[in-house]
């Protein structure tokens, strides 16, 4: 690093990184009015298009780009240089976005060279983002992290190693451990996997919305990863990989109901998908109801189920119970919902004692 230079290169050499770890593949590799939609809707690439276009652009913030032939690629800095591009019409402005169109009329600077870090070669500049996002105070969210390990595990340094030295070679290098390594790598396993498969047509999933930590949460349990056909959690190619099961594990986290909830709700619910996947019996409730609350209590068995449901129910009623002693006039509706309750109380009973007679 204390040898690098900075350079100041017109804009129009310098390109976006195809491998950019905060964007998916299908951004990086599809047409380039989606990368700028995309960062104009996320990652408010018109403050830097208004600040760039009244002040010019700052040189203490150098883009950080690596030799490719007689172009650059930029590793570190592509929303700014989207910005510099708006802004000099190198990229045109999607029609849609009139909001950018307008910066670019406002802006007294229209920048046509700026200032670079350049390196020679992929793994330098790799080891520099590692520096600078992982273990720096400019750290990157958890898929941006497994992205980046995917593809620093690609550098030929790295090609001769077991599984075992390349988890404990990655962890080295961002300051962690060889299991968490292993787990992120395996996490994005499986969501490529759905995403090359367009997220298996599930309705009302928003990938650029999939909260990542919740999907790699859920594979640091054992029962889960037997599950979708994994080995272990370093499992970082997933050649066995079940789709059915696969695709039922992205409904449960991230396909949104009617109500806009999710089978699982949060990540404190997962301890409870790993015990429903385990069993059969909750497993087949869960799938047919899709409510992990009711397939949970199937876990310990239909019997003890029952047992829960029931003194649960007795519970609550004498909290009802108790709300008639606080000077509480009752209504019709209340009379009606007693009426229902007393009708469902009887058929219980009524089916327990039958069936309990029977298996005499």
């Amino acid at each position: 690093m204390s040898d690098k230079t900075v350079e100041l290169i017109p804009s129009n050499l310098l390109d976006f990184d195809p491998e950019n770890p905060r964007f998916p593949r299908a951004i990086n590799e599809g047409p380039i009015d989606k990368l700028i939609e995309r960062m104009a809707r996320e990652e408010r690439i018109i403050e830097l298009m208004e600040s760039i276009g009244q002040q010019g652009y700052f040189p203490g913030e150098p883009l950080v780009a690596v030799r490719n032939g007689k172009r650059y690629i930029v590793a570190e800095g592509n929303r700014r240089l989207a910005a510099i591009k708006l802004l000099n019409g190198q990229l045109p402005i999607p029609p849609r976005l009139k909001s950018l169109q307008e910066a670019k009329d406002q802006a007294r600077e229209h920048p046509t060279s700026v200032p670079c870090l350049v390196f020679d070669e992929h793994a330098e500049v790799l080891h520099y983002l590692g520096y600078r996002h992982i273990t720096g105070v400019k750290a990157w969210k958890p898929l941006a992290k497994a992205r980046y390990l995917n593809r620093l595990r690609q550098q030929p340094m790295y090609s001769q190693l077991s599984q075992d030295g390349l988890l404990a070679a990655l962890a080295r290098e961002i300051g962690s451990k060889p299991y968490y390594v292993g787990q992120m790598l395996t996490s994005l396993a499986v969501l490529e996997f759905a995403g090359d498969r367009g997220y298996f047509g599930i309705q009302r999933i928003d990938p650029d919305r999939l909260d990542f930590s919740l999907l790699s949460t859920a594979l640091s349990y054992e029962n889960v990863i037997k599950f979708v056909g994994l080995g272990s959690r370093r499992d970082i190619d997933a050649p066995d990989l079940l789709e059915q099961e696969t695709v039922e594990l992205f409904t449960w986290l991230y396909a949104q109901r009617d109500d806009g909830t999710t089978v699982v709700p949060e990540s404190r619910a997962l301890d409870k998908l790993a015990r429903v996947v385990a069993s059969p019996e909750a497993l087949a409730e869960l799938r047919e109801s899709h409510d992990l609350e009711g397939a949970d209590r199937l876990t310990a068995g239909p019997a003890e189920a029952l047992e829960k449901a029931l003194a649960d129910a007795n519970k609550v009623l004498g909290e009802v119970f108790k709300l008639l002693g606080k000077h509480l006039h009752p209504t019709a509706s209340h009379q009606s919902a007693a009426d229902d309750v007393a009708d469902i109380a009887r058929s219980i009973r009524n089916l327990i004692r039958d069936r309990r007679e029977d298996g005499r």
